[in-house]
Order: structure tokens, then sequence, then C-alpha cells
């Protein structure tokens, strides 16, 4: 039985913990109330702070016991389905769990005074009767607010889920476009080769296999550690090294201890890909790629996450005139504004004229 009971509670839009909060300062509130009309109506009758007490705390006490069954009202309002019958039959139900409560709650409040002073009022008395008339109407709001806020809640709850779900469901929509692409760029590399050099095409044939299996065991996470996503930009940097193994030189300079981490899934991808479209495929010489991953320390004293992808550049004109609009690097913002809101940095720009850096740095989960 207690356990039921306790699970109606949990079942409540708002924790057991709160609701006890909220009692205590209500109640303190409305006897501070009484006290300031005490004062500034300066009765003759002395104030006692313990029957307007008792008064209050048996209010909202018995409240306190009826919330599952205002709640389980206040499910059943919300459901589309109610004929006009059902919606009446729970105005009623509305109506009568105000008086039972106020009934309750005075019937409490009568026998303290009882106890106190010996006095019983009687129940069926004109001026009983006409204050469970007015007590009614009180309760009657009272429970109308409780109502309001539960009706709130559960409106707050519905929509962040529906949103959460709405914004899943566009970062699948942004990481399914990075793949075609991905592919398309990958194929028409490959495609330049097997007239030049068959045998290096079937290399890259081999190693794109390689990355298909990866993509394939990643494909349906939103989120994968940093080692995982450095296993897939290995693999893909491995496939370019055989078309470009004269001029590419790649560095890695990741710690340890934040492989682990979670990061968007693909997210280093585009920025590679524009390395070696706009960099490495520019170059006459050798185009230094240089990848980064550490925890930084922020100006608030937390600590972020950074992702730093940078390459030499031989002529800044040429890499400028060459850039373009792609698919990996439009969504890319609205990926990680997707997953972190605002909480994120992304700059993309020469540090210097032989130098271009793109830097992202995102809050530390752990």
């Amino acid at each position: 039985m207690l356990k039921r009971v306790y699970q109606s509670y949990k079942k409540l839009p708002i924790s057991i913990g709160k609701i006890g909060l909220a009692l205590i300062i209500t109640c303190l509130f409305f006897m501070l109330k009484e006290y300031t009309d005490y004062l500034v109506n300066q009765y003759s009758f002395p104030f006692s702070w313990f029957y307007i007490g008792v008064q209050i705390v048996f209010n909202y006490l018995i409240w306190f016991l009826m919330l599952p069954l205002a709640y389980v009202v206040v499910q059943r309002l919300q459901v589309k389905t109610n004929t006009l019958l059902q919606i009446i039959l729970l105005l009623i139900w509305i109506l009568l769990i105000a008086i039972v409560h106020n009934v309750i709650s005075v019937r409490l409040y009568d026998i303290v005074f009882f106890f106190s002073t010996g006095y019983m009022k009687e129940f069926f008395g004109q001026n009983s009767m006409i204050g469970l008339v007015v007590g009614s109407f009180s309760s009657l709001i009272e429970l109308w607010v409780i109502m309001a806020i539960f009706f709130a809640i559960d409106y707050q709850r519905r929509y962040l889920k529906n949103q959460k779900e709405l914004i899943a469901a566009q970062l699948s929509s942004l990481q399914m476009q990075l793949h075609p692409h991905f592919l398309f760029n990958t194929l028409h590399s490959i495609s330049a080769m097997i007239d030049i050099d068959p045998n290096m095409a079937q290399k890259m044939l081999t190693k794109i296999g390689d990355l298909m299996r990866t993509m394939l065991e990643n494909d349906l996470e939103q989120m994968i550690t940093i080692e995982q996503e450095l296993a897939f930009i290995e693999r893909y940097l491995g496939l370019e090294q055989i078309r470009y193994s004269d001029k590419m030189i790649v560095n890695y300079d990741v710690s340890k201890d934040i492989l682990k981490e979670m990061i968007p899934n693909m997210i280093l991808q585009p920025l590679i890909e524009n390395v070696i479209k706009f960099g490495v495929a520019t170059a006459i010489d050798r185009c230094i790629i240089d990848i980064k991953i550490r925890e930084e320390e922020g100006k608030a004293k937390s600590n972020f996450l950074a992702l730093e992808v940078s390459n030499t550049a031989e002529n800044r004109k040429v890499s400028e005139k060459a850039k373009g609009t792609g698919v990996g690097l439009k969504n890319i913002k609205k990926r990680l504004e997707g997953y972190y809101g605002s909480q994120y940095f992304f700059s993309s720009s020469f540090k210097t004229d032989k130098l271009y850096v793109t830097k992202i740095c995102l809050p530390l989960k752990s």
C-alpha cells in the first residue's frame, strides 16, 4: 500500500522534495500575511501563532496528500478524446475534491480547537454551512492553481521533448548529408587515379572499404569518442596519402587523457577534407597538416575541449580563390549549434599568410 502511494507521488511532474519545500514556504508566507493583517488593522484580541499556524498547515498538508488525485484529473483533462459528458464529470470531480479538502481541513482544525478550549462547533450549524460554502470556493481556487501548475509543467515537458526530437532529426539529416558528399569526393579521387595509376586506384578502393566499415559501425551514433573519430580520420588520411604521398605530411598531437571524451560523429572529417581539397591539392611543394586535440582552460576557470586542424599554405591567394561552400563546412556550424546551443566556439581563417587554422572549442562533458 505504502509503495503504491509512494509511486503515485513519483509520477507527479514535481519532485516530492520540491513540493515539500514549496509547502513550507507557502505556509510561512500566509502566516506572515495573517500577522501583517493583524498589525495593520490593530485588532484588540491577541494574535495566536498556534491557531493560525495549525489552520494554514492543515489546509496545505491536506493539499499535499491530495496532489496525486489532482494530477490524475489533470492527466484526464489532457486526453483529446474526452467527450462532453466526460468533461462534465471531471468538472464535478474537481468540485468534489475542493469540497472534501475544505471539509477535512476545517474539521481537523475544529478538533484541535476543541482539545484546546473544550468548545466544538456544530458541524451542520448555519455558520458552519456558510463557512463550508465560502471555504469550498477558496479550496476550488487553490485546486485550480495547483492544476494550472501541473498543466504548465506537463506542457513544458512535452514541448522540450518535441524540441529534442526535432533537433535530433535535424542533426541526423545533417549527418546523413555528409555521407554521400564524402563518398562522392572520395570516389571522384579514385576515378581520377584509374587512368593515371590503376594499381594506386586499386589500393585506394581497398582503403575505402575500411572507411565504409568504420562509417557503418558508427552510422547510428550521434556522438562518438575522440578515439573513434581519430580512427576514422587516420583511415581517411591514409587513403589520401596514397594519392598525395609526395606532398602531404600529417602530424598528430592528441592528449591521451581525453580520448574517451564524446564529440559529434564525423565533425572533423569536413575540416580534413577542406585541407586536402584547398591545401594539399593546390600545393606545389609539401603541405603540413597538424591535428591537435587537447583540454584547455577557459577564462572562467572552466576547462573545454579544443580541436584544431591547421595546414601550411604556399599561396594564400590561390587557396582563398579555391575556397568553395561545401556541404560539410556548411552544416558543421548547424550541427554544433544543435548539440551545444551557444556553448561552442568555431573559427576558420588564415592565421598567417602561410598557415590556415580551423579551431573548434566544446564544453567538456566529464
